[in-house]
């Protein structure tokens, strides 16, 4: 005898919902920026109730996915209007003050993931990244200091056609990184995973990010994260010791 079983989908009405949802922004059929149907219709669209319906968007604008504008709509999560506003800045100085001026690029270069970078955005070996340092500068009374180095690594596919004069030449006053990936990509950065080390440069590692020899820093590990928990940067911040003090806002949920 024969017997053919059917999968009962056993979890609640608003969580089947939100992997709708989900799939519609993850596959960019609501691009980011985008307002959602009103309430009424895109319930209509699920076959479920308003309520249903608030519950399953309460739990992606909770997970930083959507972002409610009070008597204008639930929109997806999007950088481009909102000046530099970044939720992963950590870092200011030990007065609690912004830690530099500007910043200026060292280096600007197409690599092949090595093995640890490979592991942190889980794509194979000998993967086309991108690979650039940023120094943030201070400057005070006509002098400058590097206060913190920014390096960065990008899955080339994510980013297409971002080279040195793109990167110099559209990346505007006001913008933070992730503001001009939403906008140059289409990329938003959703989450991130940190780890914090102390370190040193020294001899031809100072040398190699031309910063004086010793060098000691706070070192942060960052693996951001787009639409589907994507690994698509890899970011390490070397902080000045004397310049950098890092907060955390943490929530208990």
């Amino acid at each position: 005898m024969n017997l053919s079983y059917t999968t009962v989908n056993r979890s609640p009405l608003y969580q089947q919902a939100r992997q709708i949802l989900l799939k519609r922004i993850e596959s960019k059929e609501w691009a980011p920026g985008d307002k959602l149907p009103i309430e009424p219709v895109l319930a209509q669209q699920l076959g479920i109730s308003v309520g249903t319906l608030r519950r399953a968007v309460e739990t992606l604008v909770n997970d930083g996915l959507l972002l409610r504008r009070e008597g204008i709509g639930t929109f997806v999560r999007t950088y481009k209007n909102a000046g530099y506003w970044n939720v992963f800045q950590i870092f200011k100085d030990k007065e609690g003050k912004p830690r530099c001026s500007f910043w200026k690029l060292v280096s600007f270069e197409k690599v092949k993931a090595n093995p640890t970078i490979a592991t942190a955005l889980q794509v194979p070996v000998n993967e086309p990244l991108i690979h650039f340092v940023r120094h943030w500068i201070d400057r005070k009374n006509g002098t400058e200091t590097v206060v913190s180095i920014d390096e960065s690594y990008l899955i080339a596919s994510y980013f297409k056609g971002l080279n040195k004069r793109k990167l110099l030449e559209d990346f505007q006053e006001n913008d933070s990184l992730y503001r001009f990936y939403d906008r140059e990509f289409d990329v938003v950065i959703l989450n991130q995973k940190c780890s914090i080390q102390y370190e040193v440069l020294e001899g031809d590692e100072a040398k190699s990010f031309k910063v004086i020899d010793p060098y000691p820093v706070l070192r942060t590990d960052r693996i951001s994260l787009t639409f589907g928990h994507k690994p698509i940067e890899y970011r390490i911040n070397r902080g000045f010791v004397d310049a950098t003090k890092i907060f955390f806002d943490l929530a208990c949920i």
